[in-house]
């Protein structure tokens, strides 16, 4: 079920675009009313918060192929190109080694040999397990240790 705000959005993105693609609003160039109809709908989208952002985001990778403004093929280069991979596989690996609880079980190994008595070496410890992790890790998992 739909909040009031995100029912407007849906419904002025999909007359917007509708009334751009039907439309001929740029004469020139016919493939333009699409594209412009498609980015108004997405806007929709995004401002009255229709659908979660990345689904929306990927809106495009699908209408721009089934509305012939562009092929598929260089509509995925933009979309998926090596820096695009390059996150996505860190962001992976992140999640597989916070699965396995990896992390927690080094720190606490750590913690173990440090003991409690000595502050300096458990300051160390932390310092050298986010160092280690900081290599291998996206940031925002390495705070969380």
């Amino acid at each position: 079920l739909w909040k009031v705000q995100q029912f407007v959005g849906f419904v002025l993105g999909l007359l917007l675009f509708v009334g751009f693609a039907a439309g001929g609003a740029i004469g020139t160039y016919p493939h333009a009313n699409s594209m412009l109809g498609l980015t108004l709908m997405c806007a929709s989208f995004w401002i009255f918060e229709v659908m979660p952002v990345y689904m929306t985001a990927l809106l495009p990778m699908v209408f721009i192929p089934f509305l012939e403004i562009a092929s598929s093929e260089y509509i995925a280069t933009a979309y998926w190109n090596w820096i695009s991979m390059l996150v996505v596989a860190t962001y992976l690996v992140d999640i597989a080694l916070e699965h396995v609880h990896l992390p927690k079980r080094m720190a606490l190994a750590l913690l173990l040999k440090a003991g409690i008595v000595r502050p300096e070496a458990l300051l160390a410890c932390f310092m050298g397990l986010c160092w280690l992790l900081a290599m291998f890790l996206n940031s925002i998992a390495v705070t969380l240790v």
